[in-house]
């Protein structure tokens, strides 16, 4: 099951109930207050830099993230991408 929490598609209606859910209503940066069309997502993977890979315990392994962009003033926004899954599945299962 945790493998097919972390590989299924998230959505930008998705992201949206994630953001709201957590009360992230406003853009951190300008406050505009978010809808589907005021923010665009995108699904990267980053990898850990080898500093950072030798003090963590989860090593080098590349870390999959959502980049939240407002489209208002183009603020970046990131979110992992496994925590925001794992809370979308929580939210249907509690219905």
């Amino acid at each position: 099951m945790m493998s097919e929490t972390c590989t299924r598609e998230i959505s930008k209606a998705d992201v949206e109930q994630f953001l709201f859910g957590k009360h992230i209503t406003a853009c951190p940066a300008c406050g505009r207050f978010r809808s589907q069309c005021d923010l665009d997502v995108q699904s990267i993977t980053c990898q850990r830099s080898p500093a950072a890979a030798t003090s963590l315990p989860t090593g080098a392994a590349p870390v999959d993230v959502l980049m939240v962009v407002c489209q208002n003033c183009g603020a970046i926004q990131f979110h992992d991408r496994t925590v925001v899954a794992k809370w979308l599945d929580c939210q249907r299962r509690a219905k």
